[in-house]
């Protein structure tokens, strides 16, 4: 009987650490919807972008070089949003 109560609190042992760690990966992802939300809030009535409006939601610009495709000059820009990363467009 002692053999079976050690081995099942061993098992909600494991079970208590795997749902704390989930529990903190909610609240961070919790904590980071927040963040992205504020910006959000406060510029959801704006009549003119400004750059601090623009900074606010993007974190870098990235501009590749330049290519030759089919005798046109190709150049791919990236964006990096705060929050978020880089949002891939559909094809």
């Amino acid at each position: 009987m002692s053999d079976t109560y050690e081995s099942e609190q061993s098992v909600l042992k494991e079970r208590v650490k795997t749902l704390k760690a989930k529990i903190e990966k909610a609240k961070e992802q919790d904590d980071k919807i927040l963040d992205f939300m504020m910006p959000i809030h406060k510029c959801s009535r704006f009549e003119e972008l400004t750059p601090e409006i623009l900074r606010s939601f993007i974190d870098k610009v990235i501009v590749h070089e330049k290519t030759k495709v089919d005798g046109h000059y190709r150049q791919t820009v990236e964006i990096v949003y705060n929050f978020v990363g880089a949002i891939d467009k559909p094809i």
